[in-house]
């Protein structure tokens, strides 16, 4: 009974590389990673890594960079003395409103 409880506090990693999808998939530095039922994050380092180590489970994982959309991953299963990669693309977010010409100001004659 003692190696099964043994088991589960043993911790399992994610790691991986958070990319800039709007250059060239360069590392995005200080892009954040939640799990959001631990509430803890990570950032990533200067090539766009990052590490964490969570107990064994199910967890959802928020990659997000400010002015870039944010991508939720469910279901990341962690097994204890385990090390899972994850490599995530984040793109720009993109303006919503459009310029219509009724919009413009016309300069008066």
């Amino acid at each position: 009974m003692s190696s099964l409880t043994t088991d589960f506090n043993k911790k399992g990693n994610i790691e991986g590389v958070v990319f800039d999808g709007e250059n060239e998939n360069e590392p995005l530095i200080f892009a954040q990673v939640l799990v959001k039922e631990t509430n803890t994050t990570a950032t990533t380092d200067v090539d766009g890594s990052f590490r964490l180590k969570l107990k064994p489970g199910k967890y959802s994982l928020k990659f997000s960079f400010i002015g870039y959309n944010s991508i939720e991953i469910n279901n990341v299963k962690i097994s204890s003395n385990s090390s899972l990669k994850l490599y995530q693309v984040l793109n720009a977010l993109k303006p919503k409103t459009s310029i219509s010409e009724g919009n413009l100001i016309s300069k008066a004659k």
